[in-house]
């Protein structure tokens, strides 16, 4: 492919991402707000060290690409108010590979509509757990019964201690993050994933200020023992980024959750939980909190290839 672009970047080459490029995401996030959770910036920033991300400007969006390790570079869905289709085009044209992956419902179905040439298929390891607040916070209704006597149970079995989440807690919650990826290392083994997992926590609580970001922590019997960190993502949404806590006391999850969307997203619709990139425990674990919709996301690659 091919296109004209006489006139259409505001600079000729990409740049690496860092965290002094917030303030220009964050405006194009408000000029279009997300509706899925990988193009957010604060996902983006603390899983860096493995996509390494590099970004224009193009058509009034800002273009993205991805370079994840052992594998081939791809692009992202454009952000901000500007021409999507024509970046998108400028971003094939980047690529030796042109693939786009993370592409939100309402651009993939644009893309399918004005580019026959282009392919869009399904990517459900990636599509986001939306749950409504009301449902979380309150854990009404049949659905949620399980999950209420979990709740039920940590409240009656625990004297528990809620606390905001700041930067004078970090080198507790870095333990409970710690502990946490031992037990998951013991259980399935030391995964890459997992590795760079903790990576991203730790850069989510080394930037909790920076990143505009809630967190909330449970203390039982002077101890640490779950953390969860989220943000805003949209006017009616907030997102979820990390849950940490210790697995082996019982309904400590679904009181973090609960406590967490109370106390910072209770004027919130919803709360996207993320994906599962296909890991059957993360499956089991959002599909048990019974997501209201799933925000479906695409991959898009010309015919040819």
């Amino acid at each position: 492919m091919c296109i004209t672009l006489e006139g259409a970047l505001d600079t000729m080459s990409f740049k690496e991402l860092s965290i002094g490029d917030q303030d220009v995401f964050r405006e194009a996030e408000q000029a279009c707000p997300l509706t899925t959770s990988d193009v957010n910036f604060t996902n983006m920033f603390i899983w860096n060290e493995y996509y390494h991300f590099t970004w224009t400007k193009a058509f009034d969006c800002l273009c993205l690409l991805a370079h994840p390790e052992n594998s081939d570079p791809f692009a992202l869905p454009p952000l901000g108010g500007g021409d999507k289709m024509k970046a998108a085009e400028f971003l094939f044209n980047e690529l030796t590979v042109p693939k786009m992956s993370r592409v939100p419902q309402e651009l993939a179905d644009l893309m399918g509509k004005l580019r026959p040439d282009w392919k869009v298929e399904s990517d459900p390891d990636n599509d986001d757990y939306v749950y409504l607040s009301e449902k979380l916070i309150n854990l009404s209704g049949r659905r949620m019964h399980q999950k209420k006597n979990h709740y039920n149970s940590f409240v009656q079995n625990n004297r528990y201690e809620l606390l905001e989440v700041t930067r004078d807690l970090i080198p507790e919650l870095s333990t409970v993050e710690d502990l946490w990826l031992t037990a998951k290392t013991e259980k399935i083994g030391l995964q890459s994933h997992l590795i760079m997992e903790k990576k991203a926590v730790h850069l989510l609580l080394a930037n909790l200020e920076t990143l505009n970001l809630h967190g909330l922590a449970i203390r039982i019997g002077g101890k640490i023992e779950a953390f969860t960190i989220g943000e805003v993502l949209n006017p009616d949404t907030a997102v979820i980024h990390a849950e940490k806590g210790n697995p082996d006391i019982r309904g400590i999850y679904v009181a973090l959750c609960s406590n967490f969307c109370r106390r910072y997203y209770g004027a919130m619709k919803y709360i996207n939980r993320e994906q599962d990139l296909g890991l059957p425990g993360l499956r089991f674990s959002k599909e048990s909190l019974k997501p209201d919709h799933m925000s479906r996301k695409y991959v898009v690659t010309l015919e040819q290839f």
